[in-house]
């Protein structure tokens, strides 16, 4: 029987390859402490099958290595880290420390290595090929490059082994973590939501994705590995004939009930071609492209690493695997489970709450009107994702009550009552914001007054609508105003809270929502100004909403009116994925008939303003039509 010590067995390579190895003898797994802590369930059920922990860094294990078969699969692969310290220490470190361990040892070494070696290098990368002068764009792509490059050069007898981007299971999905190809599941997954199945799409035809289940690399691995005559070579472990990234695409889609994608002219404009490399190199096609990545998860670095232009020889491992029966499923019957796995247990979009957390935490976060209704109940929320809370407010007993409250369930909060129609007030309380505590992240611009009146009355009574501005428009462009700086300086975000008539005609709330559009306006301006700097104005469009402004008790009691509690979910949304409008579906249809069809929505208007007259006996035209509408409409609609 053979043995064999592995590095990086808890992986997800290991965990299909170990199993494998094990039916053929013992294995010793090299575990840092940490991991074996970690693992310690999966290392639990490995025991019966003869695998032993050998707890040990692989950067400076002393461990004796008595086995026929070194297995070295231990690497960081992160490309969110884009320092080279860590990868030169783990991957190039690791394996010189392990060569140096296997002086004069007489066994084989096993390195799995990476197609990402090949780097930017044109047309066919033989797997005999290293050092072609390819550039690396990458610390993780070049640190594979120099530990394998010290694997060959080494005396140690060894094989060499270039998985493609490798992904769960065949068959179950499984997988530990979603990255490389997964980046094009959580694409299709937004397209899905956003577009109906029917919708053409345009795609050019793409270099083929790279991607390689990982039963089928273990089974490759393993069986290379015990073949005989195969010391000394190297083995592309991919796809030998993979699908171009449109049939990708479109295995997915068909999978997520997302738009296909079909032949057209965007291959030649947006490819490799002389216009599509032109275009590559504008500043404007890379903001726009890295802006779409942010949209659907995607780290800007990965286009960076795309190579469209190399293809990976597969000379070795078809000779390697030849009479073996193994081969790489087709990827139209393996695609499902990969999407229905990473959509149950992998789509970071699943964790609302961990993504609420991750915006929210060590955060501090400054709320107007959060003495009551939407602002408190928005206080709340934040503190329990670990914000630290200014709150702003004319009551000072209400803010000390909140206060307790949030500083009673373990959050941290300051308060600071003032009136906000006072100008110099607004830039006291930024300027206690950072005063109190250092930093400003977010600005939540809650704070707003109403006046249910026709706006012919309102503009006989002009007050209203200075009254109406200076709160609901002056107040937070002045508290954004003096905001600014620490929020460009920290790519903070503002959140206003708005109505959902800010864009519509609005019979008897017309000053209001004046004075709600104009700061829309201003959002929507300042957003698209500063997006390039990372600042992020999001309005929230809200329909009503059971507060005190509302009266919710009174004459709209019986109105259909979202909870203060669903209004922060709104508004988390807007802060969390930094988009600039929230509303629903409802309201969407409504803007869309606002713009398309003005006069139609301006007679529909007028008669339900008529309708719901305060007067019962005023417009006798429509009596008929109240007795109708007050018999099948609950509350209020004006």
């Amino acid at each position: 029987m053979a043995d064999y010590f592995v590095t990086g067995g808890t992986g997800l390579l290991g965990r299909w390859l170990v199993p494998l190895l094990a039916s053929r003898g013992s294995v010793r797994l090299l575990v840092r402490d940490s991991r074996i802590t970690e693992h310690a369930a999966l290392l639990e059920r490995w025991a019966p099958l003869g695998v032993e922990t050998v707890p040990g860094d692989v950067v400076d294990f002393d461990a004796p290595i008595d086995a026929s078969h070194v297995v070295h699969l231990a690497a960081l692969y992160d490309l969110t880290i884009e320092d080279e310290a860590p990868f030169e220490r783990i991957n190039v470190g690791g394996t010189r420390h392990l060569l140096q361990r296997l002086r004069g040892w007489e066994g084989t070494l096993h390195h799995v290595s990476s197609i990402a070696v090949a780097g930017d290098y044109r047309k066919t990368f033989r797997e005999s090929m290293l050092d072609e002068g390819q550039k690396l764009g990458h610390p993780y792509h070049r640190s594979k490059l120099r530990s394998e490059a010290l694997v060959r050069q080494s005396e140690v007898r060894h094989r060499i082994y270039r998985p493609g981007a490798v992904v769960g299971d065949s068959t179950t999905g499984e997988a530990l973590r979603a990255d490389g190809p997964y980046y094009l599941f959580g694409l299709v997954a937004r397209l899905a939501e956003w577009l109906p199945r029917w919708a053409p799409l345009l795609l050019p035809k793409g270099a083929p994705l790279q991607m390689v289940p990982v039963d089928y690399v273990a089974a490759a691995i393993d069986h290379l590995m015990h073949r005989e005559g195969l010391d000394g070579k190297t083995f592309h472990v991919v796809d030998p004939d993979p699908p171009s990234l449109r049939r990708t695409y479109n295995h997915v889609a068909a999978v997520a009930s997302a738009p296909r994608a079909g032949k057209n002219w965007l291959g030649p404009l947006l490819g490799a071609g002389p216009m599509g490399q032109m275009l590559g190199q504008l500043g404007a096609t890379r903001f726009f492209r890295e802006e779409l990545y942010r949209d659907f998860g995607v780290p800007p670095v990965v286009h960076e690493l795309l190579n469209p232009d190399v293809r990976y020889d597969t000379t070795e491992l078809r000779a390697g695997l030849e009479g073996s029966g193994i081969v790489c499923p087709d990827q139209a019957d393996y695609v499902e489970p990969l999407y229905e796995y990473w959509k149950r247990h992998l789509d970071p979009r699943r964790d609302l709450e961990g993504r609420r957390r991750a915006a929210l935490e060590g955060k501090v976060v400054l709320v107007t009107g959060a003495s009551s209704g939407i602002g408190e109940a928005f206080a709340r929320r934040a503190a329990d994702y670990g914000a630290t809370l200014v709150l702003v407010a004319r009551r000072e007993e209400e803010l000390a009550r909140v206060k307790a409250d949030l500083e009673a369930q373990g959050g941290e909060a300051s308060v600071f009552p003032c009136d906000l129609t006072d100008m110099a007030q607004c830039d006291a309380a930024v300027a206690h914001a950072l005063e109190a505590h250092g930093r400003l992240d977010v600005l939540v611009n809650n704070a707003g007054h109403s006046i249910r009146r026709p706006l012919h009355e309102s503009l006989a009574r002009f007050h209203d609508l200075e009254r109406l501005m200076t709160i609901n428009y002056f107040a937070p462009a002045r508290l954004i105003a003096a905001a600014l700086p620490e929020l460009r300086a920290r790519q903070g975000v503002v959140v206003n809270v708005l109505s959902a008539g800010a864009h519509m005609p609005s019979p008897r709330f017309g000053a209001y929502t004046a004075a709600k559009s104009a700061l829309s306006q201003l959002g929507r301006t300042l957003g698209a100004e500063l997006w390039h700097e990372g600042v992020a104005v999001s309005s929230i469009m809200l329909p009503w909403v059971r507060t005190p402004m509302m009266d919710a008790t009174g004459k709209y009691a019986e109105t259909r009116a979202m909870t203060p509690d669903q209004a922060v979910d709104w508004m988390l949304e807007g802060l969390v994925d930094r988009v600039p409008f929230v509303m629903d579906n409802e309201m969407r249809r409504r803007y869309v008939l606002a713009i398309l069809a003005p006069k139609s929505l301006g007679r529909i208007l007028s008669v339900v303003d008529r309708i719901y007259a305060d007067d019962p006996d005023a417009h006798p035209e429509l009596a008929l039509d109240r007795g109708v509408m007050k018999r099948f409409v609950k509350g209020r609609l004006i």
